[in-house]
């Protein structure tokens, strides 16, 4: 038989990068699949595929063992998907439900902490001066406006999100959209206009971080990385901050060297001591596991060397730590009112998608922290996905990554913790640590992918206050 004889192919290799795809398609096998095959996240089997990441030993070792077992990779590549019709009942109100969604006691604290970042937003300026490239909605923005810097300019490509980001920063000018459409000449005159700039801060996609290619900035195959330091280049700040996803750690130029050394070295090329740190949001306060990465990098003229601030929150078991325990996701949202799946409330942003009856039936009585694909019963199994879609979030536990797909129940880690639905927008962006008073307009998908892909303002307005006070 061809198939099974692929699988023990496959397995008996040194190296899965080099066919992972072609073993993959030809037993049947789409990417999600296989992540459900293998427990994998389908993410980092693409990036591995791609060759732009390399799996960790013990997830080659899992797919090893999974691509062996020939009768589970016959069940799942034959199995098709179950067409349901989607019918929608109104849920009554569960009084033990909402009794469990009962405000915590850490709830105040932090919308007070949300108030002082927007009081620290509309304060008079300290003189500090940032400009924000590829600037989203604004999360990074206003971590530093908070902190009490002037945000002079901002640059932003979606045209919805710059609409976003001039309701909450009227006072900074707007350079335009695509940074790859500013010439140098119109660069030079915006340097000039703008004066003394301290900060440049901002997360280029992680597709614009490829360095292959001719090193003129007109070739379109240079990256957008490339862009961003030509307005380092042309404006000299004293600091520069590049924020993106964890994975770029590890992900691989099409020269085979590391995008984080490339990025190190470009900075050295260009005047600046630099150095990359992992940070994880829930560490400064953010009600949320998000992992990402930060580049800081310090003009060599100045005699500091850079640093990030010092972690503010950790596990309450640790008895030796000065930190403050970790913030839940019912810190962020315990006093919301409590919604069901298509159900509303005075707030305009909190409220909730309506999903399918036969939905609602998978994730009733499945319990925070676990998935609608752990049912004991298969008839309350979804007929496709893995073990972190249709999944609960914890209460009293820090929010997984807010995604771009938080609406979506069928997503990753999106469902609530207790009520029965997809997280709604307002409370995504109190997971994401924006304060109520932060305004969202227009499509919801444009204002859900805003919130999704933001820096939270929190850990923002950590890393400009320890800028000020350490490097500046």
């Amino acid at each position: 038989m061809t198939k099974p004889f692929k699988c023990r192919q496959y397995v008996n290799m040194k190296s899965l990068k080099a066919s992972l795809r072609e073993v993959r398609q030809s037993l049947g096998l789409s990417q999600a699949k296989l992540a459900e095959l293998s427990q994998i996240p389908q993410h980092l089997l693409s990036a591995h595929e791609l060759g732009k990441a390399e799996l960790p030993a013990t997830m080659l070792a899992s797919l090893r063992n999974s691509l062996a077992d020939e009768n589970k990779v016959m069940a799942v590549a034959s199995r098709r998907k179950r067409y349901r019709i989607h019918e929608y009942k109104q849920i009554e109100p569960d009084r033990n439900r909402i009794f469990r969604a009962a405000q915590t006691e850490g709830n105040a604290e932090y919308r007070k902490v949300l108030q002082e970042l927007a009081d620290g937003h509309s304060k008079e300026k300290s003189g500090l001066a940032a400009l924000s490239l590829f600037s989203g909605c604004g999360g990074f923005s206003f971590g530093f406006s908070a902190a009490g810097y002037k945000i002079k300019a901002f640059l932003e490509l979606n045209n919805d999100l710059r609409g976003i980001y001039k309701d909450n920063f009227s006072g900074s000018v707007e350079l335009g959209g695509d940074i790859t459409k500013i010439s140098d000449s119109d660069l030079q005159r915006d340097s000039k206009n703008l004066g003394c700039v301290d900060v440049i801060f901002g997360g280029p996609p992680c597709q614009g971080f490829s360095l292959s290619g001719k090193r003129q900035v007109d070739d379109p195959r240079n990256s957008l990385f490339k862009h961003y330091m030509r307005f380092v280049d042309a404006i000299s700040p004293k600091i520069a901050i590049l924020e993106n996803v964890r994975l770029l750690t590890s992900m691989k130029s099409p020269t085979g060297s590391l995008v984080k050394d490339d990025i190190c070295n470009e900075f050295k090329m260009h005047g600046y001591k630099i150095q990359c740190f992992e940070v994880n949001a829930k560490d400064f306060g953010v009600p949320q596991h998000r992992e990402r990465v930060l580049f800081v990098a310090v003009r060599k003229d100045l005699k500091v060397l850079p640093s990030l601030p010092d972690t503010t929150h950790g596990n309450f078991s640790d008895l030796f730590s000065r930190n403050k325990a970790y913030r839940t996701f019912g810190d962020a949202c315990s006093d919301l009112r409590f919604i069901e799946s298509g159900g509303g409330s005075d707030d305009s942003l909190h409220l909730a998608v309506q999903h399918p009856a036969h939905v609602i039936e998978w994730l009733w009585n499945v319990p925070e922290g676990s998935s609608a694909h752990d049912n004991t019963d298969s008839r309350l199994r979804p007929p496709s996905g893995y073990n972190t879609t249709y999944k609960r979030q914890v209460w009293n536990e820090p929010a997984s990554t807010v995604q771009t797909t938080f609406g979506m129940i069928s997503g990753c880690r999106n469902v609530h913790p207790i009520a029965t639905r997809s997280l709604t927008v307002r409370e995504a962006a109190r997971i994401q640590s924006f304060p109520d008073t932060y305004l969202f307009s227009g499509n919801l998908s444009v204002v859900r992918m805003g919130i999704g892909n933001a820096v939270p303002p929190l850990l923002a307005y950590s890393v400009a206050r320890h800028v000020q006070e350490s490097l500046l």
